[in-house]
């Protein structure tokens, strides 16, 4: 499914931070032989990934025309993410099988396969590196540590690169590589976790069912 082709408009918006787009397919990179040091490091990031149930944090959001987009994220694993746009009426919601889009007042509300989506990675119950994720590549700077990721059976529809802060492996962005190879980045501050999230912030606005599929609470 070409997700970003299916959401006309809302590409500038930043949407490619969230969905891998499935048109042309990108070059892919050759991946690097994970060290030991890798691993034990990636098992640390599992732990601590796995470590919280919900998550508040601004962001701040680059597309790749250089637009620069802020807002709000909040996580209540499993399954159910929010982001909120500061300054334009954009709204994505995530239930256990689904991304949902919402634009506008009065658009019609656009569901994807959650799975098909980095949002999809985040929220699972259980983040695992050596499922149907593959790391391509695990890089360190002095204060970061980068791990780049790829889903193992489309590897060409689009990376995903987490970066982690040293020592503490908190989360503090990503960026995204679409298939077009368009390079989208996010960063998040003010990050606070195992905070209480209030049930209605995952709740579709009234009216805004989407049609086809239901959707998974």
């Amino acid at each position: 499914m070409k997700l970003l082709r299916a959401l006309p408009g809302l590409t500038g918006a930043g949407i490619a931070a969230l969905v891998l787009a499935a048109g042309a397919a990108a070059q892919t990179q050759k991946p690097d032989p994970l060290s030991q040091k890798d691993r034990a490091d990636l098992k640390w990031i599992e732990a601590k990934v796995n470590g919280f149930r919900t998550l508040r944090t601004r962001f701040r959001q680059i597309s790749p025309g250089g637009q620069v987009s802020r807002g709000d994220i909040f996580i209540q694993r499993p399954g159910q993410m929010r982001i909120q746009f500061d300054r334009r009426n954009l709204l994505l919601l995530t239930s256990r099988l689904w991304l949902i889009v919402l634009e506008g007042k009065h658009g019609e509300p656009q569901h994807f396969p959650l799975n098909s989506t980095p949002a999809g990675i985040l929220v699972r119950n259980k983040v695992s590196f050596d499922r149907d994720i593959r790391v391509t590549r695990v890089r360190r700077t002095g204060r970061t540590i980068l791990v780049t990721i790829v889903r193992r059976n489309s590897p060409r529809q689009g990376r995903m690169t987490l970066t982690f802060k040293r020592p503490s492996l908190d989360l503090t962005g990503w960026t995204i590589v679409d298939a077009q190879g368009q390079l989208t980045r996010v960063f998040l501050s003010e990050t606070q976790l195992d905070v209480a999230l209030a049930p209605s912030l995952f709740e579709l606005p009234a009216g805004r069912l989407p049609s086809g599929p239901s959707i998974d609470r």
